[in-house]
């Protein structure tokens, strides 16, 4: 049983066909939701490999991006609340798989929830696949919903 549900959200309209999912699965269990919003600061990468300096990627980043992801999580939030269920609302900035992971450790999430964009070929080579390496690097239970 989930008391606790982490969804996350990257701001595309892709992302949020998880939303209805996780707000059945909330009401059915009487779980609270937090949206979690990963901003990743242009040369995170390289920072991690020591290219960049945590200083230089804080200021790429900047605040308004921080900013505008925190209103569009609470245009979200409010949506969910409306439907009777408890939200919070976390941005944080880095690696997007690898934030999603710690972050539900940090808020003690019973399980993740999640679009994938389900990309293929070239472009899964080129960009990844988050969802994969949540589902393989979590320790909670993960939620996949295939988006469009």
């Amino acid at each position: 049983m989930f008391k606790h549900l982490l969804v996350t959200l990257d701001g595309s309209p892709r992302a949020e066909a998880v939303i209805p999912h996780s707000i059945g699965v909330a009401r059915s269990m009487g779980a609270e939701i937090t949206l979690l919003r990963v901003v990743e600061a242009v040369g995170a990468d390289w920072s991690e490999r020591g290219a960049l300096g945590k200083s230089q990627v804080d200021a790429t980043l900047g605040t308004a991006f921080g900013e505008q992801a925190g209103d569009y999580l609470g245009r979200v939030a409010l949506q969910i609340r409306q439907s009777g269920v408890k939200v919070r609302t976390l941005v944080r900035q880095g690696v997007p798989a690898r934030q999603i992971v710690a972050t539900a450790a940090d808020i003690e999430a019973d399980a993740i929830a999640m679009a994938t964009h389900s990309r293929r070929g070239i472009n899964r080579l080129m960009f990844g696949s988050v969802a994969e390496e949540v589902l393989h690097s979590s320790s909670v239970p993960v939620l996949l919903v295939r988006a469009g």
